[in-house]
């Protein structure tokens, strides 16, 4: 579509979709609305990968940022993301066999997700079955395509410092369970002697990991329906997947991002730890 069609068919329905800022939030602009949905139509995308699209870093100088504080903070120069699935627990699927029974002996979608070093998710694909491995899932996102066909707009490969000549290209940091890349980094396989290059290398890249394995777990005790099952189709819950990957990323930004919900008495009396004083006082719920 030419950009003056575009704006053309703005004018027509921007007045339609438009909603008024309030004090408590700025609206999504129409023009926004209109991209969006003009992208679903036009490539049948998921949503999720709609998320990817709009949210992905997309220039090299985000990527060196992102670059520079997984240097800072977790010591592991050339590193643009951390990335690892997880299981989320929901109820077996009308008809499907054991296409989502996984091997932890549970029904589940997959959570592939891409983390920088600030905990926040730069990249979510929900919805895999639960009996494919995260190295099987992550070959069927967008994410691998794009990284597969040099798409992402990285950096180029440059020396880790002087007076190093090699060039080292820019990567994602992968568990055993994905394959070695020039764009992923898994850690040795079998065993090392404690004070050997391969030992202290696994160590450093176990250590600069840490985001995307904490992540997870802060995901899950913030949204405590991810602890499942989830009473839904795929389909459905990967929406409530994620949005709770949204409003996590969200809450980073804010100031509640260091903030602690209570247990509550409802909690309470469900883990049967409530007391009879709770009550004669009122206790709120």
């Amino acid at each position: 579509m030419e950009k003056d069609d575009f704006q053309y068919l703005l004018s027509i329905v921007g007045p339609k979709i438009a909603k008024m800022n309030t004090n408590m939030r700025n609206a999504i602009t129409p023009q926004e609305k209109l991209l969006i949905t003009l992208r679903y139509l036009v490539t049948g995308e998921t949503f999720t990968s709609l998320h990817y699209v709009f949210r992905f870093p997309s220039t090299q100088d985000e990527w060196l940022e992102i670059s520079k504080k997984f240097e800072e903070r977790w010591k592991f120069p050339h590193a643009i993301g951390a990335i690892d699935g997880k299981h989320v627990n929901i109820v077996c699927p009308q008809n499907s066999g054991s296409d989502y029974f996984n091997y932890k002996n549970f029904y589940s979608i997959v959570l592939m997700v891409v983390v920088d070093a600030d905990y926040n998710f730069l990249y979510a694909d929900v919805g895999g079955k639960g009996g494919i491995s995260d190295g099987g899932i992550f070959k069927n996102t967008r994410l691998y395509q794009r990284m597969e066909n040099r798409q992402l707009n990285l950096p180029p490969p440059e020396p880790l410092q002087v007076p190093y000549q090699t060039e080292v290209p820019y990567f994602l940091l992968g568990d055993k369970a994905f394959a070695f890349t020039e764009y992923c980094i898994r850690p040795y396989g079998g065993m090392h002697s404690p004070h050997s290059i391969e030992r202290i290398f696994n160590k450093i890249h176990s250590s600069a990991r840490m985001p995307v394995e904490n992540s997870r777990g802060i995901l899950v005790n913030r949204f405590r329906a991810l602890k499942g099952p989830i009473h839904l189709q795929p389909s459905d819950a990967k929406h409530i997947v994620l949005s709770t990957i949204l409003l996590h990323n969200f809450l980073c930004s804010r100031a509640s991002r260091n903030s602690y919900t209570p247990e509550s008495a409802f909690d309470r009396i469900v883990n049967g730890r409530v007391v009879e004083s709770e009550w004669r006082n009122g206790g709120a719920l």
